[in-house]
């Protein structure tokens, strides 16, 4: 900043006033009044997030389909009823009473049937199956919980970082507009050589370049979080300045990767899918099995006339058990059973293989956490020393000492780093929240103490 005042000794008042009302209209139009914080954007995504949202959904599909699986167990009522109208003519007849004679009649029949499964092996390993398949739903969708704390505060960094590099771009192009009216001043004067002013409209150039590269950026970013959200995204709470970061307790990656391996969620439900596959291989050898149900039946038969001349109605009362065992299927039984065999396979496979990249993530997140501390406590001491070297440029600037180039890299290294500052601690904390989400603890607590660490 202390290079802009300095520029605007060589720029005329006029001008001066242009540019600030300039900055002023722009930093009016593209800054809200008020600002959103993380824990917000969460609550707003938790109920508005369409990922999460269907996983919610799916959890009530599970618990249709155990009843479901429940139904092939109970009984089966069912109410039948026909009516029929039946004409007769004796064609011929060895009874001589009966020997001729026609007659049009209509009978009713109605009636209930009850059947109750006794033993039906594929229909109880089918409600086992699907008590799993319900447990794995509910635990898929604390699973999204989790993945939505990640997702949303991974999307409110970026927006925040994207925010940092416009700001950054904003005041080089406003130094540096300075920086080429003032060359331009001069070259008219014949202070200076053409050259020094065509390196100043090339960078005047360069930086108008960055600044809309960082507008669409920042835009895309805040779309992102709107897309989570479903609702726009004007701007966000920045990162306090100050704030004590600290290293992961416990301190041990063996720690963190047992912790992992024994309570991470995409672990367990990769455990499930493999109990499903087994269950499911129980249900198809099943088709095998016997069958033996309960069975019972009424029937009221009303027949209005006959051929034998009179009208009749009669109840009939059944009750039984049925057997039923198959003996040959063309063989579809047993490739079914063998197809299932196979997914039992590939449901060990995958636990494998989601288990190696826990261990995989877990690693990388503590490991993150680490190196982002460190690059925290690099940068901070690359920031003091860039702050020393550009007031130095400065004082030397108005001494004649450096030129107005010199001063103006000596800005944008300054506004380098602090943009790595800030994305290390964005790193930090994002890479504590995918550690915390492997062992399986993140919470939206975790939101609410991340919460203090944003400018109130």
């Amino acid at each position: 900043m202390r290079l802009i005042i300095s520029f605007l000794n060589g720029i005329s008042m006029v001008r001066c006033i242009k540019i600030f009302l300039t900055l002023l209209a722009f930093l009016s139009f593209s800054t809200p009044a008020v600002a959103t914080g993380l824990l917000d954007m969460y609550k707003q995504a938790v109920q508005n997030d369409p990922i999460f949202q269907s996983y919610q959904f799916r959890t009530f599909v599970a618990q249709e389909g155990k009843r479901q699986a429940l139904a092939a167990m109970l009984p089966t009522v069912m109410a039948t009823g026909s009516y029929m109208h039946k004409s007769q003519d004796i064609v011929s007849s060895d009874n001589e009473v009966y020997a001729s004679g026609s007659s049009e009649y209509g009978t009713t029949v109605y009636g209930v049937n009850l059947t109750q499964p006794l033993f039906n092996w594929a229909s109880y390993t089918g409600w086992k199956q699907a008590e799993i398949v319900r447990v794995r739903s509910e635990m898929e969708f604390v699973l999204a919980g989790q993945e939505l704390i990640t997702r949303v505060s991974d999307l409110y960094f970026q927006a925040l970082a994207a925010k940092d590099r416009l700001d950054y771009a904003l005041v080089e192009q406003a130094a540096v507009e300075k920086h080429f009216e003032l060359a331009q001043g001069r070259s008219d004067m014949g202070l200076i050589p053409i050259t020094d002013l065509y390196d100043a409209k090339a960078r005047l150039a360069a930086t108008e370049a960055l600044t809309i590269e960082a507008h669409n950026r920042l835009d895309d970013a805040l779309q992102a979080l709107s897309e989570v959200t479903g609702a726009p995204v004007d701007d966000l709470i920045p990162l306090a300045p100050n704030i004590k970061l600290k290293r992961p307790e416990p301190p041990t990656l063996d720690s963190w990767l047992a912790g992992a391996l024994e309570g991470n969620p995409a672990i367990e439900l990769s455990k499930k899918a493999v109990e499903v596959a087994e269950l499911e291989v129980k249900r198809q050898n099943a088709a095998h099995y016997p069958t033996l149900d309960l069975v019972s039946s009424f029937d009221n038969e009303n027949t209005e006339d006959s051929l034998f001349g009179g009208s009749s109605e009669v109840d009939t009362y059944k009750i039984g058990v049925q057997f039923n065992l198959p003996l040959y299927q063309g063989g579809e039984v047993a490739s079914k059973t063998r197809s299932a065999r196979h997914e039992v396979g590939i449901a060990r496979q995958d636990l494998v293989k989601q288990s190696r990249s826990v261990a995989r993530k877990t690693r990388s997140a503590f490991l993150g956490v680490d190196s982002s501390l460190k690059r925290v406590d690099a940068l901070a001491q690359s920031l003091d020393a860039n702050k020393l070297a550009l007031e130095a440029k400065q004082d030397g600037y108005m001494s004649g000492l450096f030129t107005s180039l010199g001063v103006l890299d000596a800005e944008r290294d300054l506004a380098l780093v602090s943009i790595d500052h800030a994305q290390a601690r964005y790193d930090y904390i994002l890479n504590s929240l995918r550690l915390k989400q492997a062992v399986g603890s993140l919470t939206e607590q975790d939101l609410l103490d991340l919460e203090n660490w944003l400018v109130k």
